[in-house]
């Protein structure tokens, strides 16, 4: 009898001991933390970015930290080891970042006027003897990074449709030399400065880059564009993250409208957050089904 009470007595601390640790992992976070994608920035966004952070931090009660990640992948992969609880991802990445870390889709950013107009282009540098997509043949070319929706996805789909060439071939047998850049404005830059024969970006970038006074308004030409995307880009919150919290931070996000933010994040002081559904991404993965991309493969980059 003594040995049975003195298991049962053992069964009970462990089950409260179990039990306490799973009440303490569902618990809020004692911090929040922001992963910031790979982009072009200077003090003021720096100073917009830690404004926002710090009405954040009120709204939901606990410091809010952020850094810069070192790629995309990079902070898919905080996501996924819980390093980081939210991120605003480009559409392609967050299709990626759902399958690779289970982030749930919480806001977006909308830019209505941006709704008819190209996503990506595709650049030569001002003086380049390249007219047309064909002459890119046996040429050095950048695209952004592996996950990147105008920075690689969408450029890679235009070229294979007004090509005519497969996913492979333009991979492997069409350029002389394919390499990834990391940021859009690295892409721009590596094409006035030499350093690519072609690169793709976010039909925006160029653009800001000249307002910055970073490159000259006519160091490039603009060789291709791509079709229009959904104008909806999606922050993603860590899906592990209370749901209490995850209703504190939506609810901020959709009432926050300070125009220099989204100046600064989306070069837009007209853009605003709206409510978002995960099924709203699923023509950014028939694109990148047709292309052959999938987590697998892009995360090996």
């Amino acid at each position: 009898m003594r040995k049975w009470m003195l298991l049962l007595a053992v069964i009970t601390v462990l089950t409260a001991i179990v039990t306490g640790c799973g009440s303490q992992s569902a618990s809020a976070p004692n911090k929040f933390v922001i992963a910031y994608l790979p982009q072009e920035s200077d003090t003021q966004t720096q100073q917009t970015y830690k404004d926002f952070e710090n009405k954040l931090s009120e709204a939901i009660g606990v410091p809010v930290e952020s850094y810069k990640a070192t790629s995309y992948n990079a902070a898919i992969e905080a996501m996924k080891n819980n390093k980081a609880d939210l991120a605003m991802f480009g559409p392609f990445s967050y299709i990626v970042a759902v399958e690779r870390a289970g982030v749930e889709p919480i806001v977006g950013v909308s830019i209505p006027a941006l709704a008819s107009a190209p996503a990506s282009v595709i650049i030569v540098p001002k003086d380049s003897p390249i007219e047309k997509l064909e002459d890119l043949k046996g040429k050095t070319f950048g695209f952004v990074d592996p996950v990147s929706t105008t920075g690689h996805l969408f450029p890679k789909a235009t070229l294979v449709k007004q090509l005519g060439v497969t996913p492979e071939e333009l991979d492997t047998s069409f350029f002389k030399s394919i390499q990834f850049a990391g940021k859009h404005d690295n892409a721009v830059l590596g094409v006035v400065r030499g350093q690519y024969d072609a690169a793709a970006t976010s039909a925006m970038i160029p653009d800001m880059l000249v307002q910055h006074g970073i490159i000259e308004e006519d160091s490039y030409r603009v060789l291709a564009a791509s079709e229009a995307m959904a104008p909806v880009t999606p922050f993603a919150i860590r899906s592990s993250i209370p749901q209490e919290m995850k209703d504190q931070v939506k609810s901020f996000l959709l009432g926050y409208d300070d125009p220099n933010y989204f100046k600064a994040v989306m070069g837009s002081d007209q853009a605003k957050f709206v409510d978002i559904a995960d099924s709203d991404f699923d023509p950014i993965r028939e694109t990148a089904e047709l292309l052959h991309l999938g987590p697998e493969q892009l995360l090996e980059n």
